[in-house]
């Protein structure tokens, strides 16, 4: 598992660690002793601490272990999971170099190597401690090494010159400050030679050398508009209906149709290019505009357009007082998923706080998810900022661990969504690359200290009744709840049914919208995946519309985010409720959404199976129509090759997919849906 991460210990230094910090290493990931598999293989878990210290995959272990022990390499992830171990590379970075911080010493008797010198910045882990002498000059950090060696020959720096550069409490790098200078006997005024400063023999001052600045690395500077027509992204954040035309150069004062496929109009224009604009000018063109329409047919409002641009905290103000702005878009995105904090500086904390006190529902703004499950936090973090910033944001926003702890539709966390775009800025800016880093860490400190005072995260939830888990068992006969630890029996009120543990996991504040490492939420696992009574008889249909209205209740206007989320297969909820013919949890959901959303709802297109036809995709309809066929089919031959209760069951799934189909049809749907019909909320 290579690494280009600089901060992380050498092989050295990990492979020197003693005994006692490998136990130490234990005793800060398990201050409390409760890890699974603590006695498994005693006499080798040091010397596999060393191992992962190294950055080694997990097949290498295996492979440096295969003559002391017989396990495979899943073996050995699966113990370090249950040693409490971070196994993905972006996290496991963060921890050994946070692991190694806390156990290394000045007695550690591993070398240290030295890179060789390049041009790149070192990022300290945390912030440096205040100092009483003078800090080196900034300029200094950035001057490659290569350029003092010349210097070294030239001017014949002694080598105590050269550490005192390299130390932190010096003032300059060509200090004067080493014996062969403070010494007064090697002092020109003070010898007694007869050559003196005026006379014609003495020599010629020694030139002082001057520091050579080297320019700081900068920013990315602003860049113009970015429209990407066949992938449908503004600004590579912002989703829009895909039409295939750039509109990066449409200029908001010359006049041009609103185009007809994506609904992007003069107002957007204006909003995208606000920065090339003073305040003024920005004011006095909405106000030109302002008989036009503002939203896209993809429920962009002019925000949602302005908040991709970057611009700073006097645009929003005058948005504001002009015009509507906004909420969730066809894609769960609402204006804090596309915001580019760049020239809001030390006025995003405030920014954020107004949104967050806004009505009917304050707070909700801030942690809505999108139709990949990503919230405004999680995409915010992947912005450059300062490091005094990162934890600032953390502590605006409300349930801001429920955001750090919750998974994409992919399966990664917020750090590997981080890292990869640390990587996609990198050629870009090294500087912007360094800030997402330093966040990383910030962002893991925070975490660590937030397990500290609130104890171990329960995972048991929505997830695992969705799946079909009862809890556990107790003596074969009763089942302890992983929620509440109460004993469930039939005389108590709390069972072991579905159900009743979908209340307990209400009662308990479990997260019923959050993608499990799997990417699946507990809507789609409860569609998607069959469960059992008690008795052993399968679930009917009615008993998972009845849980199904408990996981998102009516009167929660916040949960309907829940409704529009993709499954790791790109399948809306739709499509999974309505291909397998939940007639009755279709109408609630659809009834649960504002009536100009439906029409996207069951117009969405999924990828097309294998071998059924030439197109990529197909819609709702059509996947139901093609599976009603496909059961007509059967039903023909069924009385010859079937018992009479198969016969009943197919019949009976066939005129609840019957049912679905006039749902969808009543609804909107179409068999070969537009793009734009796809996709549009708003005329």
């Amino acid at each position: 598992m290579a690494s280009q991460n600089y901060l992380l210990p050498t092989v050295a230094q990990c492979q020197s660690l003693t005994d006692d910090q490998c136990r130490r290493i234990q005793d800060i990931l398990d201050p409390q002793g409760i890890r699974a598999n603590k006695d498994w293989e005693l006499q080798h878990q040091y010397e596999l601490i060393r191992l992962y210290m190294t950055m080694k995959s997990f097949p290498q272990i295996e492979n440096a272990m295969r003559k002391k022990m017989d396990c495979s390499y899943k073996t050995y992830n699966n113990r370090f999971r249950g040693w409490l171990f971070p196994t993905t590379q972006a996290e496991r970075e963060q921890k050994i170099i946070e692991l190694y911080a806390s156990v290394s010493n000045q007695q550690n008797p591993a070398p240290v190597e030295i890179p060789p010198p390049q041009n790149r910045i070192l990022l300290p882990i945390r912030p440096s401690p205040p100092q009483q002498t003078s800090q080196l000059p900034g300029q200094l950090f950035s001057r490659p090494q290569q350029h003092l060696v010349g210097e070294s020959s030239q001017h014949r720096v002694s080598v105590s010159t050269v550490s005192t550069f390299t130390s932190s409490s010096g003032s300059s790098a060509y200090t004067h400050s080493d014996d062969s200078f403070s010494n007064p006997r090697f002092s020109v005024a003070t010898t007694n030679s007869s050559v003196s400063s005026g006379s014609q023999y003495a020599a010629p001052p020694r030139p002082r050398p001057q520091p050579q600045t080297q320019p700081q690395p900068q920013a990315r500077p602003p860049q113009p508009p970015k429209h990407d027509p066949v992938l449908g992204l503004w600004n590579d954040m912002l989703r829009v209906i895909s039409c295939g035309r750039n509109h990066s150069r449409l200029m908001w004062y010359d006049a041009f149709p609103r185009c007809s496929i994506c609904g992007f109009s003069q107002w957007h224009a204006l909003m995208l290019h606000a920065r090339s604009y003073s305040s003024g000018e920005f004011l006095n063109a909405m106000r030109r505009l302002r008989d036009l329409v503002k939203h896209d047919f993809a429920g962009n409002f002019p925000v949602h357009f302005l908040m991709s641009a970057g611009v700073g905290m006097d645009y929003f103000i005058h948005l504001v007082q002009q015009c509507d702005t906004g909420g969730q878009n066809v894609f769960g995105q609402n204006p804090l998923h596309v915001l580019n904090p760049r020239d809001l500086g030390d006025q995003l904390i405030s920014f954020l706080e107004y949104f967050n006190k806004r009505d009917p529902l304050p707070g909700v703004l801030l942690s809505q998810r999108d139709i990949y499950c990503v919230s405004p936090l999680q995409t915010l973090l992947q912005q450059p900022l300062e490091r005094s910033m990162y934890q600032q944001v953390l502590k605006t926003f409300p349930c801001a661990l429920i955001s750090l702890r919750s998974l994409d539709t992919s399966g990664r966390c917020v750090m590997e969504m981080m890292d990869n775009a640390s990587l996609r800025i990198k050629p870009e800016s090294p500087t912007d690359w360094g800030k997402i880093q330093i966040g990383i860490t910030e962002t893991s400190l925070f975490l660590s200290e937030a397990k500290v005072q609130s104890g171990s995260v329960q995972d048991y939830g929505f997830h695992d009744i969705a799946r079909g888990a009862r809890g556990t068992p107790l003596f074969n006969v009763l089942y302890v709840c992983r929620i509440c630890n109460q004993t469930c029996d039939q005389a108590n009120t709390h069972t072991t049914s579905y159900f009743d543990q979908m209340i307990c996991a209400w009662n308990y504040g479990r997260d019923c919208n959050a993608a499990d490492e799997f990417g699946m939420t507990p809507a789609h696992l409860l569609v998607t995946n069959p469960r059992c009574n008690i008795d052993g008889s399968s679930e009917k249909p009615s008993q998972t519309a009845e849980l199904f209205r408990t996981l998102l209740p009516r009167n929660y206007p916040n949960l309907r985010e829940a409704l529009h989320v993709l499954d790791p297969e790109g399948n809306s909820l739709i499509f999974n409720i309505a291909t397998r013919g939940f007639d009755e949890i279709l109408e609630y959901a659809l009834a649960l959404e504002e009536p100009s959303r439906r029409p996207a709802m069951v117009n969405a297109c999924a990828k097309r199976p294998k071998g059924k036809s030439s197109s990529k995709e197909w819609s709702v309809l059509e996947a139901v129509v093609d599976k009603l066929a496909d059961l007509d089919e059967r039903l023909k031959y069924a009385h010859l090759t079937m018992s009479d209760r198969m016969v009943g069951r197919l019949c009976e799934e066939s005129n609840r997919l019957k049912r679905c189909k006039h749902i969808l049809m009543a609804a909107g749907a179409k068999i070969d849906p537009s793009i734009t019909t796809r996709y549009k909320i708003y005329d």
